[in-house]
């Protein structure tokens, strides 16, 4: 790999890097054979997303719950088609992979809201629930005031995180069109290693935050597979989070060949292993997040809603933006109290 002659530059990279590589066979390069692949991928997940969601939208009994659901179960979806279009333009990739991985975050708060629905779906009631549920301190005693500063500060720890992703995306985006971001080194005067880190830390502070929610408000969840949920959505937060960090410190240390360029494991092979891995987890999405439990036939807090109106409303994101105000709000109602 090429440096620059000064100390503090970005290390360039490996000559032609952005050249296309030799043919792996006949006139088939690793490009080509992951783009082939990867949209192979693609189709199959969106027939498995159309099949999931179809029926949501036409038994849309529940649509504070739905909605989530329909937010979770596109994920990978969305990773799949920022992939896809990454297998065929690189020099687009960079710029694409953070939009992905912001609503990989979005879908998490999405997941922390249906919980929320699944324990309170009555929001009126919500503070005197919380109020009245015991919360034990580490020495098994009672702790007075109930559990309701406990309940506000998941709720402020999972939608700033949202708040944080979403300007650590911008920076990102900002610092690589700038040239500040240098994706070839992992030294600590460049951007990209503290961005890195920092989505990493805030993504892990985010899912334990949820994982704590669940396990302690799991007798309120009985026969809605929560835990199943759970582990699904974790699964594939998790690995697609190391995933990135690991290529990202990878950037500067691999050089690439004539048939497997630089690009190739840069930027292809992470997009081949985000085609797969979504489809893997879109037909766990399919088993585990199916519309079976709307069909009993049972009101719930809505009407059922032809497809042309319940596909604007679950792609309505007005209730994560109402849901970080909240974390605001309840921010300054603490620090109001505490004065």
């Amino acid at each position: 790999m090429e440096f620059d002659s000064h100390s503090n530059a970005c290390p360039a990279k490996p000559s032609g890097a952005g050249e296309k590589g030799a043919a792996l066979i006949g006139s088939l390069t690793f490009q080509n054979l992951v783009s082939i692949i990867g949209w192979a991928c693609f189709a199959a997940s969106t027939i498995l997303w159309i099949v999931l969601v179809i029926p949501h939208l036409r038994q849309y009994k529940a649509p504070n719950e739905q909605r989530q659901i329909f937010k979770i179960v596109s994920t990978p979806l969305i990773f799949t088609i920022v992939a896809v279009i990454s297998t065929h333009t690189y020099h687009a990739a960079d710029y694409l992979e953070p939009l992905a991985n912001l609503y990989e975050g979005f879908a998490l708060a999405s997941l922390f809201l249906l919980y929320v629905q699944y324990v309170t779906p009555d929001v009126t009631t919500r503070d005197a629930f919380f109020q009245s549920l015991e919360k034990k301190g580490k020495n098994g005693g009672v702790t007075p005031g109930g559990s309701l500063r406990w309940f506000w500060n998941t709720w402020r720890t999972v939608f700033f995180y949202v708040v944080i992703y979403t300007v650590l995306v911008i920076i990102q985006e900002i610092t690589k069109a700038t040239g500040a971001y240098c994706s070839t080194s992992s030294k600590p005067r460049f951007a990209n290693i503290w961005i890195q880190a920092l989505e990493l830390g805030t993504t892990i502070w985010a899912i334990l935050a949820v994982i704590r929610f669940q396990r302690r408000l799991r007798e309120f969840m009985n026969g809605k597979r929560a835990v199943a949920k759970l582990v699904m959505f974790k699964l594939f937060v998790v690995i697609t989070t190391i995933q990135r960090f690991i290529f990202g410190i990878l950037r500067s240390k691999v050089t690439g060949g004539s048939k497997v360029t630089y690009h190739d494991i840069t930027i292809g092979l992470p997009a081949l292993l985000n085609c797969v891995e979504a489809l893997m987890f879109m037909v766990g999405n399919y088993f585990i997040f199916n519309v079976r439990e709307y069909r009993t036939g049972q009101e719930k807090d809505g009407p059922r809603y032809r497809i042309r109106k319940s596909l604007p409303d679950a792609l309505n994101p007005m209730d994560l933006i109402r849901a970080i105000g909240l974390a605001f709000g309840s921010l300054r109602s603490r620090r109001s109290s505490q004065g």
